[in-house]
């Protein structure tokens, strides 16, 4: 068997494939890991809770729990108390991003497979009558103008933050897993 000419598109789209598959496993895990959010979530809400209960009897009950607390004591104990419910809100604020970034990664691939799936048949239709005219046609979505088109109802920062956000995770296919996999490694921590 001959080795393979690396300028032939057989050998382009088999990498393509092996490549788009790897991506698809990766994505597949960190939303699969993302999805549990909600479970570490009711958990923190029940240790909030908890916290504010705990909170709510020691100054409910503060003129006999005095006696076997000293001031710096009690001091102490309310500081710890406070502490501990603003963890259970920033693990509740990760939570909710974490939320949020799944949603829009599912509603996205929801919404966005039946317009790829348009364009990849009509691009096979246009290719087709290009080769029987001799033409040659760049028929690849260009994701600059898709983000172009996106940011101009925004106000001029919010078009500089997506600016410099595209230009950060350019070339990353898991980047939207990221923000959620992040936020749920914040909110376990």
């Amino acid at each position: 068997m001959s080795s393979p000419d690396s300028s032939d598109p057989l050998i382009e789209w088999n990498r393509l494939n092996k490549e788009n598959a790897e991506h698809g496993f990766v994505s597949a895990i960190f939303q699969s890991m993302a999805e549990t959010s909600p479970l570490v979530d009711k958990f923190s809400m029940w240790l909030l809770a908890g916290t504010g209960a705990t909170g709510a009897l020691l100054i409910t009950q503060i003129g006999s729990i005095l006696p076997y607390l000293s001031q710096q004591g009690f001091k102490a104990c309310l500081i710890i108390l406070v502490g501990s419910a603003v963890v259970g809100f920033v693990a509740k604020y990760y939570s909710l991003r974490c939320e949020i970034q799944n949603k829009i990664q599912s509603k996205l691939t929801e919404l966005i497979k039946p317009v790829l799936e348009k364009h990849e048949s009509d691009e096979d239709t246009i290719q087709e009558y290009a080769e029987q005219r001799g033409i040659e046609l760049q028929t690849e979505i260009d994701f600059s103008i898709i983000m172009t088109e996106f940011s101009k109802p925004f106000p001029f920062w919010v078009k500089w933050l997506i600016a410099r956000k595209i230009q950060k995770i350019s070339g990353d296919r898991q980047a939207g897993f990221h923000v959620a996999v992040k936020a749920y490694m914040s909110q376990v921590r």
